[in-house]
C-alpha cells in the first residue's frame, strides 16, 4: 500500500504528464492549422502511438499512418483500435518509407519523423498543393503549380464559356476519392478556386436520401474529398442561378438580402454587401460576375418564394420533370432572375461605382461579359451591350431579325430540352451567342452592334 506521499506524487506526476500530452496535441494543431483533412505520418513521432491518437481525438482529422517497423504499426492500431477510431478515422499500414502508399495530391498534411528515408520529391507528389510537410526539423508548404486553374463563376467565368484552361488534368483519369454528398436535392450549384469546391444545394428532394442535404452549402477539399464546413441556404430562394463567386480566400454568394461573403476557411459571414434603397428595385441578388477587383450585378424585386420539399421515396435514381413552383416564368416582375438595374462595385471599399437601369426587365440567363462588354437580354425586347468600364449604354438593338432569331420561352423543364433556369448567352470578344433549353436556334451575334452573324 502506497504511502500518503508517494500517492500524492502519483496524483501530481499523472497531472504533469496529461498536462504535457494537450500542450504536445495543441501544438500539432496549430502547427497543421486545420481541423479536418488528411494527415500522413511516416514513423512514429517522439510521443509515440498516443501523440498520433491525441490528434484524432482532439480533431475532425483523418490519420494515415506508414512504417518499416511493424512494432510501430501495431502499436498504432491498438491504440486506434481501443479508441473506436481504428478503420474510420486512423489507418496505419506497414510499408517502407520510402514510398508513401498514397495517391497523387490527397494529404493535407505528411509528417516525417526521420529526416531522410523519405525524399522531398515523393512527399511533394502525396501532398496536395498548399499542403503542409514537416520532415524532422524542417518544413515546407507545397507550391501550386503554374497552369491549374480555377472555376470560380458557375459557369467558369463571367463570358458563361464552360471550357476550363488547366494543363494538368490531362490523359488517362482515375478516381481521386468518393466523398460526400453521395446524393443531392435540386437544383445544385458549384464553384471552386484556392483548392476548394463550395457546393450550394437546393430545395427538392425527389428521394429521402437527399433530404439531409436540403438547403445546404457545403465546402469540399478539392483533392481529397474531405468535408471542411457546412452551412444552411436561406430557405425560399432559388439557387440555380451565377450569384456565386469563388476566390482563393472567400466565396461571395448573393441572395434574396444581399451578398455575402463567407470566409473560405471556416464557412463564417465575415462581410456583407447591400446595395443602398432607392439604387435598385429591390434587395434580389439575380446575377454577378467579378473581375480585378470590381463585383458586377443584377438586382430586383422580390421573387417567387419556393417551398422546401422534401421526400418519403425511398431507392435510387430518376426524378420528374415537372413544372415546379416559379419555373414557368410567366412575370418578369417576380421571375427568378429577372432584373432591371445593374450596379458596379468596388470589392474592398464596398463603393458603387456605376449604376445602370432599364425600363423593361432583362433575364439574368443571358448575361454574359467578355473583357470590356457586358451583354444583356430582355426576351422579345431588345438586347443591350454595356460598356464596363462606366455602366453607359453602347448599344441597344430592338431589330426584328434579332428577336425573332433569338426567339421567346419555349416549354422547358423538359429531359430533353433541359432545366428552365439554366443560361443561355455565351460571349467572346466578337461575339454573343444563344442557345440553350428555351431556344430552339443557336444564334451568333456581332459584339460591336448585336446585328446578326449566323443562325
Amino acid at each position: 500500500m502506497k504511502t500518503p506521499w508517494r500517492l500524492a506524487f502519483g496524483v501530481l506526476f499523472a497531472v504533469v504528464m496529461t498536462t504535457a500530452q494537450g500542450d504536445q496535441t495543441q501544438d500539432d494543431l496549430e502547427r497543421l492549422g486545420m481541423s479536418r483533412g488528411i494527415v500522413a505520418y511516416l514513423d512514429l513521432p517522439p510521443g509515440g502511438a498516443k501523440q498520433v491518437i491525441d490528434l484524432a481525438k482532439a480533431s475532425e482529422l483523418t490519420i494515415y499512418f506508414q512504417s518499416s517497423d511493424a512494432r510501430q504499426v501495431a502499436a498504432v492500431r491498438e491504440t486506434a483500435d481501443s479508441e473506436n477510431l481504428l478503420g474510420t478515422r486512423v489507418f496505419a499500414h506497414h510499408g517502407a518509407s520510402e514510398t508513401i502508399h498514397l495517391a497523387n495530391n490527397v494529404a493535407d498534411c505528411v509528417w516525417v519523423s526521420d529526416d531522410g528515408n523519405t525524399s522531398d520529391e515523393e512527399v511533394k507528389r502525396a501532398l496536395r498543393p498548399q499542403g503542409k510537410a514537416f520532415i524532422g526539423g524542417r518544413s515546407f508548404v507545397k507550391p501550386v503549380p503554374s497552369g491549374m486553374d480555377d472555376w470560380s463563376h458557375p459557369y467558369h467565368g463571367p463570358n458563361n464559356n464552360p471550357q476550363s484552361r488547366d494543363q494538368h488534368v490531362r490523359g488517362s483519369f482515375r478516381t481521386q476519392f468518393l466523398a460526400k454528398p453521395t446524393f443531392s436535392p435540386m437544383p445544385e450549384q458549384s464553384v471552386i478556386a484556392g483548392g476548394r469546391i463550395f457546393k450550394a444545394m437546393g430545395h427538392i428532394a425527389h428521394k429521402a436520401n437527399q433530404n439531409e442535404w436540403l438547403n445546404t452549402l457545403l465546402c469540399i477539399n478539392a483533392y481529397n474529398g474531405t468535408l471542411l464546413w457546412e452551412r444552411p441556404n436561406p430557405p425560399g430562394f432559388m439557387i440555380h442561378r451565377n450569384t456565386m463567386i469563388a476566390t482563393e480566400d472567400a466565396l461571395y454568394m448573393g441572395d434574396n438580402e444581399s451578398c455575402k461573403v463567407i470566409d473560405a476557411l471556416t464557412g463564417d459571414i465575415r462581410d456583407e454587401i447591400v446595395i443602398p434603397k432607392g439604387m435598385v428595385d429591390g434587395p434580389v441578388w439575380k446575377w454577378m460576375a467579378m473581375r480585378d477587383g470590381v463585383l458586377y450585378a443584377l438586382l430586383g424585386n422580390e421573387e417567387i418564394q419556393v417551398g422546401t420539399q422534401a421526400s418519403e421515396r425511398k431507392g435510387l435514381g430518376h426524378w420528374p420533370w415537372g413544372m415546379w413552383e416559379g419555373h414557368d416564368y410567366k412575370d418578369p416582375k417576380t421571375a427568378f432572375g429577372f432584373g432591371r438595374t445593374f450596379v458596379a462595385i468596388d470589392v474592398k471599399t464596398k463603393k458603387i461605382l456605376w449604376r445602370h437601369h432599364e425600363e423593361e426587365f432583362m433575364d439574368a440567363r443571358s448575361v454574359c461579359m467578355n473583357q470590356n462588354q457586358l451583354f444583356a437580354f430582355s426576351p422579345q425586347k431588345y438586347l443591350a451591350c454595356i460598356d464596363l468600364k462606366d455602366g453607359k449604354l453602347l448599344w441597344k438593338s430592338i431589330e426584328k431579325e434579332l428577336l425573332e432569331a433569338i426567339g421567346g420561352n419555349a416549354p422547358a423543364q423538359h429531359y430533353i430540352t433541359g432545366y428552365a433556369t439554366t443560361c443561355y448567352s455565351k460571349c467572346n470578344d466578337d461575339y454573343v451567342f444563344f442557345a440553350g433549353p428555351q431556344r430552339k436556334r443557336l444564334v451568333s451575334v456581332r459584339a460591336k452592334d448585336g446585328s446578326v452573324n449566323w443562325t
